[in-house]
């Protein structure tokens, strides 16, 4: 009598209220599973970007914030350091294929997709040198300019546009880089200079909505205003805004107003003086690199980290856009820059972990891993995830973070 009770009020209930028949309620693992399987939509247009204050900011009014790899079309770091060459002899159609197949892979946006939404592009001098015997990559006595420009154009914007139809922002470099020891008005100033006033003035990259400049590769000690090469004194951060102004200079006299990216000395490990000498102008943000031992310290230490963090980085961070464009990590017995560095725990002993908290907490960063082999076995667009899909080993966990990245992107429908 009691249930039929029951039953009569709800019945009375749903006449007066309404009641649905057609919904039932899901159980709470159920419920998770359905988060779990939700699609995302995947790839995405790239509206044009422009820093204001410290951010990266889209047409709406949005912040973002990158999140991609480091590519390099040419045979070596197209699986010939991992022994699979799978394109040689200046085949252009074999770079491109390969390359684009790997962008497909990296952008996808399914169930084992990496979810990535931007590359940093090298222009590797593989393509702007005269061809002969091998030579360090900041040695740039064989730099031929036409063989640069045909670079650009066969291999360099084919690849940029592909990575357009794939919701792919671009982080371009120059080819090789720095000399142990730069100078303003020395020979690799002129070259730096040469590089990007022809790319400045290209009409594919010029304002091109989804392309970004790198303005160099790891300088490691300039010279400064009081006489001697060096890092991270007053003197030489001034040098690094005496060297990079006419650069930005003559990139926006060409009319190019890309966003640039601004590196520091130490093998762009150190930032902390550019607050007291900052690179002028609109849509300028830095562009660091973060390795577990760099700083001679063993960056596994979360107090460690963050000391460090906040004495070179965040003197920028705090008032412009940050992107790290080459990070990784991973035990000693695979082969990463970053060796021994764990993904560990937030708060607790490893890098990778720590490292994405602190990214998160400054809240302007955006980054990419060194290589494709840091995401994908052997840089094989067929492969699985790297280094054994181990937990503490950079692939795995940027697997699952880029697709939660993803998931609270904020979307521009502005074009």
């Amino acid at each position: 009598m009691k249930n039929a009770s029951y039953m009569g009020i709800l019945i009375l209930l749903c006449l007066f209220m309404g009641c649905s028949t057609t919904e039932e309620p899901v159980p709470e693992g159920q419920k998770e599973e359905a988060k779990e399987i939700q699609t995302i939509s995947w790839p995405n247009p790239t509206p044009q970007l422009h820093v204001e204050g410290r951010f990266l900011m889209d047409p709406c009014g949005n912040s973002v914030n990158l999140h991609g790899v480091a590519m390099t079309p040419s045979p070596w770091f197209n699986g010939g350091h991992v022994g699979e060459w799978r394109w040689n002899n200046y085949d252009v159609e074999g770079c491109l294929n390969y390359n684009k197949s790997v962008m497909d892979k990296l952008s996808a946006g399914d169930e084992e997709g990496w979810y990535l939404n931007y590359v940093r592009l090298h222009i590797d001098p593989y393509w702007s040198n005269t061809p002969g015997e091998p030579i360090p990559e900041n040695d740039i006595s064989r730099f031929d300019f036409d063989r640069f420009v045909t670079a650009v154009d066969e291999v360099i914007v084919p690849l940029i546009d592909h990575a357009r139809s794939r919701g792919m922002y671009i982080i371009l470099r120059p080819p090789g880089v720095c000399p142990h020891h730069i100078a303003l008005g020395d020979e690799y100033y002129d070259y730096l200079m040469t590089i990007w006033n022809h790319v400045s003035q290209h009409p594919d990259l010029k304002n091109t909505d989804h392309v970004m400049f790198e303005l160099a590769n790891e300088p490691v000690q300039i010279l400064g205003s009081n006489g001697e090469y060096g890092s991270d004194t007053p003197a030489h951060y001034e040098a690094l805004q005496q060297f990079f102004q006419p650069i930005v200079n003559r990139i926006r006299e060409n009319g190019a107003e890309n966003i640039l990216w601004i590196p520091g000395s130490g093998y762009q490990s150190h930032y902390r003086g550019f607050a007291d000498y900052p690179i002028e102008g609109e849509n300028i943000g830095y562009a660091v690199h973060l390795y577990p031992g760099y700083w001679g310290q063993d960056l596994n230490d979360p107090n460690t980290l963050r000391q460090q963090w906040e004495r070179n980085f965040k003197p920028v961070a705090d008032f412009a856009p940050m992107a790290v464009t080459e990070i990784d990590w991973a035990p000693e017995q695979y082969g990463v820059w970053g060796k021994g560095g764990i993904t560990g725990m937030a708060n607790g002993w490893g890098f990778g972990a720590n490292f994405k908290l602190l990214a998160d907490e400054t809240g302007n960063v955006s980054w990419n891993l060194l290589s494709p082999e840091n995401l994908i076995d052997r840089g094989d667009p067929d492969g699985g995830i790297a280094f054994g899909a181990d937990p503490d080993a950079c692939a795995k966990p940027v697997h699952d973070w880029f697709r939660e990245y993803a998931e609270e992107l904020e979307l521009c429908e502005s074009e």
